[in-house]
C-alpha cells in the first residue's frame, strides 16, 4: 500500500469574488473544525486546548492575508491562480497518539 497520496483540492484562475469564496470557505471550514475541536476537549474532557486556539489564530491571520490579497487583485484587475495539494501520508497509530499527547 502507498503510504502518501496527494488530492487537487483546487485548480484554477478566479476572479477575486470567486476566489474570495473558494478560499474562504477552506479557511473557515479549518476554523470551524478547530473551534469544535476546541470545545468539545473543554467541554468533554477539560483538556488543553492550546493546540486548537493556536491553530484558530493562525488561520484567522491566513483569513486577513486572504483578504488584503483579493482587495489588490481586485484593485489592480487581476485574476487569481490557486492551486491546493492535499497530501495524505498513512502513520502508525502510536506515532499520532503520542503526536496527540504534546
Amino acid at each position: 500500500m502507498e503510504n502518501t497520496q496527494n488530492f487537487k483540492l483546487v485548480d484554477g484562475e478566479f476572479t477575486p469574488e470567486k476566489a474570495r469564496e473558494v478560499l474562504f470557505s477552506l479557511v473557515n471550514s479549518k476554523i470551524h473544525f478547530h473551534n469544535c475541536e476546541k470545545f468539545s476537549t473543554q467541554i468533554r474532557f477539560g483538556g488543553d486546548v492550546s493546540h486548537a486556539e493556536k491553530r484558530i489564530e493562525e488561520l484567522t491571520q491566513v483569513h486577513q492575508e486572504i483578504k488584503e490579497l483579493i482587495e489588490q487583485a481586485k484593485a489592480n484587475g487581476y485574476n487569481l491562480k490557486v492551486n491546493s495539494l492535499l497530501e495524505v501520508t498513512l502513520v502508525e497509530a502510536e506515532v499520532l497518539e503520542e503526536i496527540e499527547a504534546k
